[in-house]
């Protein structure tokens, strides 16, 4: 018989007492005890068994069914669990991004000076506008008034061009506000970062006094 014919008998013989093997289900009883039968009575399903060969090993765990209330529960552990995995990823990608850009708190400090000051050009020239497009819509009404004290009709040109002038005035005024917004949100997150890297030079500063043996 060669080596192949022989391995293959081997481990169809191997399967054939695998296949044959005799299973046993334990599960709890209903006064608390453990039960080990060849089969699990449907009633007993929901509290979950596990199938064991004879000599007590387990082959498969069936986990008991979940009550309403404790399905819930679980599910809102895993909620929280996701949640608080998010929350420690955003603070690990902060961290590094930190330690990536700023050697220093100085470091932070210029940078915030230099985004404010980059928002207060942006409101500077967008009040600039403004008062340019204020200042055609006062032209162009007066333009209007004179012709209607002079009695000719306002031309539908000039009277589309103030609604247009006027909208881009609520435009103008509505990014105005959003860049003053900017003002303050920009200086409170340079302050979080500041206070984060602090934070991490304090705990860099710690280790290093733990691993240094002159301490």
């Amino acid at each position: 018989m060669s080596r192949w014919v022989l391995l293959g008998a081997m481990i169809f013989v191997g399967a054939s007492e695998l296949s044959a093997e005799t299973l046993y289900y334990r599960y709890p009883g209903v006064n608390g005890t453990v039960v080990i039968d060849s089969s699990v009575p449907p009633e007993a399903v929901p509290r979950g068994y596990d199938v064991i060969r004879v000599d007590g090993s387990v082959v498969k765990t069936v986990a008991p069914k979940l009550s309403d209330a404790e399905r819930k529960a679980r599910e809102l552990e895993q909620e929280v669990a996701a949640a608080r995995a998010e929350a420690d990823a955003k603070t690990r990608k902060w961290d590094q991004s930190l330690l990536l850009r700023y050697s220093s708190i100085q470091d932070i400090e210029v940078a915030k000076v230099r985004a404010i000051n980059d928002i207060k050009v942006r409101i500077s020239i967008l009040k600039s506008n403004l008062s340019t497009i204020k200042q055609q819509i006062l032209n162009n009404q007066s333009e209007a008034a004179e012709l209607e004290r002079r009695g000719q009709d306002v031309p539908s040109a000039l009277v589309d061009t103030l609604a247009s002038l006027r909208r881009e005035v609520t435009t103008t005024e509505q990014h105005i506000n959003s860049r003053v917004q900017d003002l303050s949100d920009v200086a409170k997150n340079y302050e979080r970062d500041k206070d984060r890297f602090s934070h991490l030079q304090a705990q860099a500063q710690k280790r290093l006094q733990y691993y240094d043996p002159r301490e």
